[in-house]
Parts: C-alpha cells; structure tokens; sequence
C-alpha cells in the first residue's frame, strides 16, 4: 500500500470517527446505541467498504432520533460525506485519491447553505411546494453541459 493510499485511510476512518462523535454528542438512550453502532460499523469500514455506508446511515438515523442542533448535523453530514468519499476511492488506481478540490467545495457549499438556511426560523409553509422546482432547476443547469448546442440531444462524455 502507498504511502498516499495509507494516509487517505486512516484520513477517511477519521472523518468517519468525527461522524460519529458528532451524531452521537450529548445524546442518551436510543439514540445512543445508534451512534455507537454507527461507531462500529466506522471500525468494520476498515475492511469492509459496504460498512461504511451502514455507518453514515446509522449516524444519520441518530442525528434525526435525538434531534441534533443544526451544527452539529452540518459537522456530522460533511463528515459523513468526505468519509464516503474518501473511503470509495482510496483503493483505485495508485495516486487517485477522490477528494478533489470540486468535490470538497460543493461538500462545504452545502453545509454552509444549510446551516445558513436552518438559522433563519422561517414561517411559510408553502415554501416546500417550491422543493421540485428548485430541483429540476438545478437538475437542468447541472446537466446542460452534456447537451450539445442547438440540437437539444444528450452527449455522453467520458469527462468526469
């Protein structure tokens, strides 16, 4: 194992640990026992890839039965998601390590966007009749490179 590959590891079990201390901070009871399962299954990650999917469910799940504060949420879902990231490419090809600088940003733009947007305590309750068209909004701007100009057809690049 390289030494890249040795340090993207214990940087990935890391962030799976911090998840977890995260989701499972000042929590009693169920809670509780979720998060220390989702601290297990953080352990298991180290052999197993599909353990580590398990985790961040299971820290999820506990976030949402002990009803965390917004910050702690935002910590454990970044971490949860460089966690996964780095976990499901640390073993390709040597040197190729998936937590590039576009996948970090967009991973703290949205934290960023939603701790900012649970701060505010809003009071519309049609305000989630927008969700699917913000959705197919960015849905259509995410992929309007892939079409080619004027023809309105999909082209399928290799680009990543």
């Amino acid at each position: 194992m390289t030494s890249l590959l040795r340090t993207a590891h214990l940087l990935s079990t890391a962030f799976g640990l911090m998840m977890v201390a995260a989701a499972g901070f000042q929590t009693i009871g169920v809670a509780l026992v979720v998060a220390m399962f989702a601290g297990v299954a953080v352990l298991a990650g180290i052999a197993l890839r599909v353990a580590a999917t398990v985790a961040v469910l299971s820290a999820a799940a506990a976030i949402v039965i002990s009803d965390a504060p917004p910050m702690l949420a935002a910590l454990a879902g970044l971490s949860a998601a460089c966690y996964l990231v780095l976990r499901y490419t640390e073993a390709g090809l040597a040197g190729v390590i998936g937590a590039s600088a576009p996948a970090l940003l967009a991973a703290l733009g949205f934290t960023f966007v939603g701790v900012l947007a649970a701060s505010f305590p809003f009071e519309l309750p049609w305000l989630p009749l927008l969700a699917p068209l913000a959705v197919l909004g960015i849905y259509v701007l995410a992929t309007r490179p892939f079409y080619k100009a004027g023809e309105g057809e999909l082209e399928l690049s290799s680009r990543s």
